[in-house]
């Protein structure tokens, strides 16, 4: 008998977690996550920045060069990709310049407004890339994020972005 109550505080104790607690989240927890995520981005850590996305993971980004405007939907896969490849071309750059084009990122929270049940939030941020020190890209995001099992995830992401030719 004492074994099925054991199992059943155990059993109540997990669904609890999974369902309430491991699902709620505040703006420390959400702050922490993203100064974490800003070392793995100058470290160009593609694979911890992938893992932090859900599945059904969706980027609506739009894109200002001097080239035009463009407009670009993508899921998870296609914007691990693009991180993938972009930090490669970093890191090649890095290489042949031996440092002196390194990248930093200064990525800055502005708001971060959480829903009642504290299982999402929207967080506004904005992100400055500078290589070789000098500005390459400004941002300005709103993701959606959500906590499962502990971890904070990002469900949604709508960005703009000015990318600047960096001049002598």
């Amino acid at each position: 008998m004492g074994k099925w109550i054991l199992l059943a505080l155990v059993a109540g104790y997990g669904a609890w977690w999974f369902f309430h607690a491991g699902r709620q989240m505040d703006e420390d927890a959400i702050e922490a996550q993203y100064d974490v995520e800003a070392r793995a981005i100058a470290e160009l850590d593609a694979d911890y920045l992938c893992d932090r996305m859900t599945d059904d993971f969706q980027h609506e980004a739009v894109t200002f060069t001097l080239g035009g405007t463009q407009r670009e939907t993508y899921g998870k896969v296609q914007s691990c990709d693009e991180l993938r490849e972009s930090f490669r071309v970093f890191k090649r750059l890095n290489a042949l310049t031996n440092g002196a084009m390194g990248m930093s990122v200064d990525n800055r929270i502005v708001e971060v407004t959480l829903s009642p049940d504290r299982k999402s939030a929207e967080v506004e941020a904005v992100a400055f890339v500078r290589m070789g020190g000098r500005l390459l890209s400004r941002s300005h995001g709103v993701d959606r994020v959500i906590r499962r099992n502990g971890r904070i995830l990002h469900a949604e992401s709508k960005s703009r972005t000015w990318v600047y030719v960096p001049m002598e």
